[in-house]
C-alpha cells in the first residue's frame, strides 16, 4: 500500500476523532465516511488485478457501495438541525463539520471512480464515452439514493432482503418525488463526474508533460 493511500486513510481518521473530540451533533459522518472509504478501497484493488474478469467482478461489488459516498450530498439535510443563520460560533464549528464530511465522502467517491473507469472502459478519454457511462451511472446511483435516504434501504439489504428491496423499487415508480429526485441528483452527479474526470485527466497531462519537459 502507498504512502499516499495510508495518507489518505489517516486524514479520515484524524477527521474522526475531531468529530468525537468535539461531540458533534454529526457523528453519523463516522459511519457514512467508512461506507465512503468502501468503494475507494475496492478500486484499489482492482487495480491490482491484470485480468479483466476480476477487476468486472469487483466493479460489481463497487456499485453496490458507490452510491454511499455520492449519497452524503443529502447530509446537507441535517443543517436544519443548527439552525440556518449561520451566525454562532456553533454553526460555524457544525457546518464546518458537516461540509468536510460530505466533500471527503463525495471526494473518496469520485475518485474511486475515476480510478475504476479507465480500467473497464475502452476508449475511456472519449467524451461520448464518458456520458453515456456516466450518465448511466448517475441515474442508479440517484435511484440508489433515493432508496437509502427515504426508504432507508442499505448497500447490504441486495444480499439479505432482495426481494423487499425489488418490491420497494417498484412500488415508488408512480410517485412524482422519486422521479424529480433521480432527474434532479442524475444531473448533478453527472456534472460533478464530467468536470471531475475532466479536471483530473488535465492534471495526469500536466504531470506527464512536467516529467517529460
Amino acid at each position: 500500500m502507498s504512502k499516499k493511500v495510508l495518507t489518505i486513510h489517516a486524514i479520515v481518521l484524524v477527521f474522526f476523532a475531531l468529530i468525537l473530540l468535539y461531540q458533534s451533533r454529526f457523528s453519523f459522518l463516522i459511519w457514512n465516511l467508512i461506507l465512503a472509504l468502501i468503494p475507494f478501497d475496492l478500486s484499489l484493488v482492482s487495480r491490482q488485478f491484470k485480468h479483466s474478469h476480476w477487476r468486472y467482478l469487483i466493479a460489481v461489488l463497487w456499485l453496490l457501495f458507490f452510491p454511499n459516498a455520492l449519497y452524503m450530498i443529502t447530509d446537507f439535510s441535517h443543517l436544519s438541525s443548527i439552525g440556518v443563520g449561520l451566525s454562532t460560533a456553533y454553526q460555524f464549528v457544525e457546518y464546518a463539520i458537516l461540509a468536510g464530511g460530505v466533500f471527503i465522502g463525495v471526494g473518496l467517491g469520485l475518485t474511486s471512480l475515476f480510478i475504476l473507469y479507465p480500467l473497464l472502459i475502452p476508449n475511456h478519454q472519449r467524451l461520448t464515452h464518458q456520458a453515456i457511462t456516466f450518465g448511466i451511472l448517475s441515474v442508479c446511483s440517484s435511484i440508489a439514493i433515493y432508496l437509502g435516504r427515504f426508504l432507508r434501504i442499505n448497500s447490504w439489504d441486495v444480499f439479505y432482503q432482495l426481494h423487499t428491496t425489488i418490491a420497494s423499487v417498484f412500488g415508488i415508480l408512480n410517485q412524482a418525488n422519486f422521479w424529480i429526485f433521480v432527474i434532479a441528483f442524475s444531473i448533478l452527479q453527472l456534472v460533478l463526474m464530467l468536470m471531475g474526470y475532466q479536471l483530473a485527466q488535465m492534471l495526469a497531462k500536466e504531470s506527464l508533460d512536467t516529467k517529460t519537459g
